[in-house]
């Protein structure tokens, strides 16, 4: 089998493979919150907050103190099917992006740029006595670069050499999704500079910017450890008995090396592509911290770099054309799902019970004792994250409400910006609505219920972790207050 030929397969799943038999549809989990959550705006009385411009961060926010009972405005029937077109028009650009990355990959894989790549790291790491540590080193770069700039849907990138990766060195794609998924969502959850969670939280809080980032990165390194082990036990088991996997009545055939890795020549084209597409991702990340790029500029970005790619790989115009539709096509799947899910947070806002779930949650909170305060912020905040997924949304609803609560309670202002990042990035490990975690599902071809099963008892343990981590926070005042 030819490399071209193999690449081209890589990229072309139909949808028995995406979804085995027996296994739970991520598009049916979905389907049952939207149902739910359209049930919801018949039960829950509506309500809403105040909002009003706040000069500081020129964003709408709630104003504490006046939520309001409403006339009830349920989704009917007809309307979920609406307001599913419209959950698809909402995450527009997170969509065009996934699909973007996989167009600009297909185009890498058409040239066989990723089969040598992969073939050289595999003849360099494959059967050393530091080959499972490869992937805790990528888990921490990818780590490091969610809980400093933000990174998160731009680790789909990595998603298709992990696979092959894994698979070729002997693990499984579960593994592959485990290391992007879980670095994105723990590495907010352990951000110390993150423009889109901490710096938007602390700036409503009126907290001095990166305050407390002494604390964030304790907890960061608490997080990662927890989850490099994790990780890497897993990766031990199955190394060990590859029955163990999660994952192993899959044919993952078709991303296998064709022949024997080290007989595997890296063309002079296939340096330059993977030069081009190299250096793409190091602009990336300059583009976002210097300009401040969001997810358009990447879209037309990476059409651009899918262009750059196939033209130093020799491909015809028609070539091109069709390796960046066989790119797409292989996260067609996961970038509906992210549409879908969003049409569950519309759903609730167009019955206007969102507000209404807010402030049920957080009244509890003072009645029960202050240093159980910021563990149950936690909480409230993880629950919140179930029907508000955006990191910068859940910020500006939130934070108005619970930075006075906070003082009210005699609870640092500092403490409920760290319970809110904690909360706001856990759950995102078992969320349909991450966008992240469903394209990284789609396009490894792992089923959403064996990905739960493998990731549930690590989000109970890291959820049990970053509790008592907001109360040793207050209990040390952070601070500054």
């Amino acid at each position: 089998m030819s490399t071209e030929s193999f690449t081209s397969e890589v990229v072309q799943t139909d949808r028995e493979q995406q979804q085995p038999r027996g296994d739970l549809n991520a598009y049916v989990v979905v389907a049952v919150i939207i149902v739910l959550a359209a049930i919801a705006t018949w039960l829950i009385p509506a309500g809403v907050f105040d909002r009003q411009i706040n000069p500081s961060t020129n964003v709408k926010a709630v104003v504490p103190g006046t939520y309001h009972a409403v006339e009830q405005t349920p989704v009917g029937p007809w309307d979920v099917f609406l307001h599913i077109q419209s959950g698809l028009v909402s995450a527009s650009s997170i969509i065009f992006f996934i699909l973007a990355v996989g167009g600009c990959f297909g185009l890498l894989s058409q040239g066989g740029g990723v089969t040598a790549l992969m073939a050289k790291v595999i003849t360099r790491f494959h059967g050393k006595a530091y080959e499972k540590w490869s992937f805790i080193f990528i888990f921490a770069v990818l780590f490091a670069c969610s809980a400093s700039f933000g990174f998160a849907e731009q680790g789909i990138i990595f998603v298709p050499f992990m696979v092959m990766l894994a698979i070729a060195m002997g693990y499984d794609a579960l593994l592959a999704v485990a290391v992007v998924v879980c670095a994105t969502a723990i590495g907010y959850a352990g951000s110390v500079t993150g423009p889109f969670n901490v710096a938007i939280a602390q700036n409503i809080a009126e907290l001095p910017l990166y305050s407390g980032s002494w604390f964030r990165i304790i907890a960061a390194v608490v997080l990662f450890c927890i989850t490099a082990v994790y990780i890497f036990r897993y990766a031990s088991k199955i190394k060990k008995d590859p029955s163990k996997s999660l994952v192993s009545h899959l044919d993952f055939s078709d991303v296998e090396m064709p022949e024997d890795p080290q007989s595997i020549v890296m063309t002079g084209r296939q340096k330059a592509s993977l030069i081009i597409f190299g250096l793409a991702i190091v602009f990336m990340v300059v583009s976002m911290l210097v300009w401040k790029w969001g997810l358009p500029q990447l879209t037309g970005y990476f059409i651009l770099v899918g262009l750059l790619i196939g033209l130093a790989s020799r491909l015809k115009a028609s070539e091109i054309a069709d390796g960046f539709i066989d790119g797409s096509r292989q996260l067609l799947f996961a970038a509906l799902l992210v549409g879908f899910a969003r049409a569950v947070q519309i759903i609730l806002e167009q019955g206007q019970v969102i507000d209404s779930l807010i402030n049920a949650l957080v009244q509890p909170l003072a009645a029960v004792p202050g240093i159980l305060v910021p563990g149950l912020m936690v909480v409230v905040q993880s629950l919140i994250n179930l029907v508000i997924p955006s990191s910068s949304a859940m910020a500006v609803v939130t934070m108005p409400i619970m930075t006075p609560l906070a003082d009210l309670l005699e609870v640092q202002r500092q403490t409920a910006v760290i319970a809110y990042q904690f909360g706001d990035g856990i759950t995102n490990l078992i969320l349909p609505s991450y966008s992240v975690l469903m394209a990284a599902l789609g396009l490894a071809r792992v089923p959403f219920g064996k990905w739960f099963r493998f990731i549930w008892p690590l989000t109970v343990i890291l959820l049990g972790t970053v509790i008592v981590l907001a109360m040793i926070a207050e209990m040390l005042r952070v601070g500054p207050f």
